[in-house]
Formats: structure tokens, C-alpha cells, sequence
């Protein structure tokens, strides 16, 4: 679910990674960042010696949260130094069993106790601490009569920095009431992985210069999405188009056609916006060894604000929107400068509108306009759908795109009737659906996704299906 601070709300697809864990104790550092004065600090779970519970392992440029807590003999301990003595509010982010479940968090031996709140993810407020400059012990454990679910991260941040990280944000953030306006928009993951319908698959940049733009955004135009999300990198780290940038940090992962300012025109003419996907990369290890990621966090967030600044710029008003995917789990464990990152991710048009996706959990910082997640929202639970069948390999069923080899798109999961109306309850509430549809290599989805779209605008969209 994706909150706009301005009130809109977007609903991304659920279709999540498989997580893995270490054993019942993870050995870990109790080395931490130092909790700064003038900004906010994030101690991730996983930086922690975890004893009692379990640590989750999400891959290579991730961090995961701790679960599966024995009781109250479980921990989480870190040692950090305070820059400046003062006054510090302390929340934590964390997944909550329910009635009776609370945790408690212990500084220099002095505990502070917290109910966890009712179940879910969310960000749990325990109060003001006072800090004296200087090295201090921090230890988290789960105390109610039910355990702690899951454990991601504590924050520190002085109430006066807190209020002007809020100005800030409040100030530099961009109008989203076109995404209101917009009903419903459409994602599509097109990648260097996607499949045609049958047959071998094109080389990423003959795709990308085969690809029929005007035939896409017809399609678009058809399913009545106000805007479309298309993703420039998954998996791997490509980009469908020029980008200088890039070509600097590991040639070959761009393409000679501008695929996205050709898509930035085709939809425009039919008055949909475009925004891009951004995913980290590091899956690709060849890209990943070259962001500098694993020696030089600040060296990394560089030039990540080089990549986005220059793909904006070169963009300037025709694209409208970011979606930066894994920032949850790959650039909030290590404190970015979040008003830089988005400021450079605005170049170019400063009313673009930006989304880090947070995936379940709780907003991450002040400086976006749209609160983006994985939760769909027709799923109350991620068996549902048979994500997670009992009795299974315990990795998650489907995929974001089209990813397999001579398979045609699978039939939609849920009839029209049903998706109409919580699309429709949704809407009244001032969300904006953002559905994930699976297209093959040449951008083209199949006839009965394209049917229960068309039924879609009919229902929520009359006005543009009459002038169709």
C-alpha cells in the first residue's frame, strides 16, 4: 500500500522474494553507526549479535530483520557511540504478534518497556532517552507472554530535527494530485529477463530497439491506466536507452534507441505519465562490484544521486515519477542523506513524484511523496493465492514479469467483479491501485488480461471508455 503524504495511496502487487535464514544464534558485530545530532539514526537488527532468534538473510546488498524469537531469552545487542549529549525520542520498526506482545529495549542497563501494538508491521514510539556523548550498550528483547514476530531496526532522532526533516520534506514535495485524478495506473517489470510468447528470446538491446511503442501505449490507452511504471532494471542492471552515466561505471548496459523517451512521448500523446522503476542491482554481480557498495557507502549513494540526477535531466518534464525498488532493505539500514537522494531525483522537473518502496513496512523518511509497498490489497494473507502453499518448497509462487520460456501469461487470479470492487473501495478512499501486469518481450500482454482491464475502465473509467 502506498501512502502519498498528500493522500493519495498506491497498492502494488504482492509478489515477493524468497527469504533465507542463518541458525538460532548469528554472530554478528556490536559495532554500530554512531547516533547522530542533527539527523536521524537507524541501528539495523541485523548489525547486531542476535542470540535466541533468527536472523534473516535476503541476499547480497540487502538486510533482514530478526524472527523467531525463543521467548524472553532472546536479544539483540549493539554498542554505539553518541555524537552530543541530548535528548533523544527512540521508536523502533517491528512486526507485532498481537495481544500481549512488547518488547523491551535496554540502554547502559536502564530497560524501557513497549507494547507492540495490535499485529503487523508498523513503527512503535517508546519516548524520549537522554544521552551523554560518548560509547553506550543497547540490547532489544522480546518481554510480553507472546514473542516478538519479527525485529528490523531502532531509530534515534532529537524532536527539533525530527520537526525540521518534516519541514523539509513538506516543502520540496510534488503535487500528486494527477495520480488521484489518474484512478488506477499499470506497472509492467520488462526487463533483460523477459520472455516472448514462444521461442528464444532477443538480446536485451535488439528488444529494446524492436519494441513498438505505439502499440504499447494503445494498450495502455485501452486499459484505462492514467499512468504506467516501467522498469528500467531487476534483476540485472540495464537501462533502455543512452545514459552516459552508466556507460562509465560498466559499459554495455545501455542501448543506442531511447526506448524511454520514445514510451515518454507515445504515452503522452494519449495523456498517460510515465514513471521508472529503479532497482538497485545487486543481483548483477558484475554491476554490483563496480557501485562500490560493499567498501564505500557514501561513495555508493554518490553515484547512485549521478544515476538518477543524470536519467532525470535528460528526461526533464517527460517522466513524472520515480518508483526506486529494495529501499527498505538496501539504503535505509545505512542512514542516507534521504534530502539529497531525492533532490537528485528530481532533477530535471521538480514536481516529479518519488516512491521508495518500503515493502510492508512502515514509511522510511520524509523526503517522498508517495508511500509504496508490496501488500495488495485484496490479500489478507500471503497464502491466499497460494504464494506460500503448506507443504511447499517455501519459496514464493510466480514472479513479477514474464520470465518463462515458451509459457503463455497466466489467466488473471481473480475474477473482474471482485477486483472492481476493491478497486472502487480503494478509490473512494483516495488510493490509487497500481496493478502489475505481465507483458511478453515484444510489450504485448495476453487477450484475457487485456478483457479484464477493458472491463475495469468500463466499471471505473466510463468517461474514458465512452470516448474510446
Amino acid at each position: 500500500m502506498i501512502l502519498n503524504r498528500k493522500g493519495a495511496r498506491l497498492l502494488g502487487a504482492l509478489l515477493l522474494p524468497f527469504f533465507a535464514h542463518c541458525g538460532s544464534t548469528c554472530a554478528q558485530s556490536l559495532a554500530a553507526p554512531a547516533i547522530a545530532y542533527e539527523h536521524r539514526t537507524v541501528l539495523i537488527a541485523s548489525e547486531g549479535q542476535v542470540d535466541g532468534a533468527q536472523l534473516i538473510d535476503m541476499g547480497p546488498g540487502k538486510m533482514g530483520w530478526v524472527q523467531s524469537w525463543k521467548g524472553t531469552s532472546g536479544s539483540i545487542r549493539w554498542r554505539a557511540a553518541v555524537e552530543r549529549t541530548g535528548e533523544y525520542d527512540l521508536s523502533t520498526i517491528l512486526e507485532s504478534s498481537g495481544a500481549g506482545c512488547s518488547l523491551t529495549v535496554t540502554l547502559d542497563g536502564h530497560p524501557q518497556h513497549a507494547d507492540c501494538g495490535a499485529s503487523g508491521w508498523r513503527r512503535v514510539e517508546l519516548g524520549a532517552v537522554h544521552l551523554k556523548k560518548g560509547e553506550h550498550s543497547l540490547e532489544v528483547s522480546s518481554a510480553g507472554s507472546a514473542p516478538l514476530s519479527k525485529f528490523f531496526s531502532l531509530e534515534f532522532v532529537r524532536p527539533q530535527v525530527a520537526a525540521r526533516l518534516a519541514a523539509r520534506g513538506k516543502k520540496q514535495a510534488a503535487d500528486t494530485q494527477w495520480m488521484i485524478d489518474a484512478k488506477y495506473g499499470v506497472m509492467f517489470h520488462w526487463t533483460s529477463q523477459s520472455m516472448p510468447r514462444e521461442g528464444p528470446a532477443l538480446q536485451y538491446c535488439d528488444a529494446v530497439r524492436s519494441f513498438d511503442v505505439e502499440r504499447f501505449a494503445d494498450m495502455v490507452s485501452k486499459m484505462g491506466a492514467g499512468f504506467v511504471v516501467f522498469t528500467t532494471s531487476h534483476a540485472d542492471f540495464y537501462f533502455p536507452g543512452p545514459n552516459a552515466m552508466i556507460d562509465s561505471i560498466l559499459p554495455g548496459r545501455t542501448c543506442s534507441r531511447d526506448l524511454v523517451g520514445d514510451l515518454a512521448d507515445a504515452l503522452g500523446k494519449r495523456h498517460i505519465r510515465l514513471e521508472l522503476y529503479l532497482n538497485p542491482g545487486h543481483d548483477d554481480a558484475p554491476w554490483w562490484q563496480r557501485t562500490h557498495f560493499n567498501e564505500d557507502k557514501q561513495e555508493y549513494f554518490r553515484q547512485w544521486r549521478a544515476i538518477v540526477r543524470s536519467i532525470g535531466n535528460q528526461y526533464g518534464k517527460r517522466l513524472a515519477g520515480w518508483w526506486f525498488d529494495d529501499a527498505a532493505f538496501t539504503y535505509y539500514p545505512f542512514n542516507p542523506d534521504w534530502e539529497q537522494m531525492s533532490a537528485a531525483a528530481r532533477a530535471g522537473n521538480p514536481q516529479r513524484v518519488i516512491a521508495y518502496n518500503s515493502w510492508i513496512l512502515p514509511r522510511l523518511n520524509d523526503f517522498y511523496d508517495v508511500y509504496g509497498g508490496e501488500n495488495a490489497f485484496w490479500e489478507s494473507q500471503y497464502e491466499d493465492l497460494d504464494y506460500l502453499p503448506v507443504g511447499g518448497t517455501g519459496r514464493y509462487n510466480g514472479d513479477w514479469g514474464h520470465f518463462k520460456k515458451d509459457e503463455p501469461i497466466r489467466a488473471p487470479r481473480l475474477p473482474a467483479d471482485e477486483i472492481i470492487h476493491r478497486m472502487q473501495d480503494a478509490i473512494s478512499r483516495k488510493e490509487v491501485p497500481l496493478l502489475d501486469v505481465e507483458v511478453y518481450q515484444d510489450g504485448t500482454t495476453s487477450p484475457e488480461t487485456l478483457r479484464l482491464f477493458q472491463q475495469i475502465r468500463q466499471a471505473i473509467q466510463p468517461a474514458v471508455s465512452d470516448a474510446q
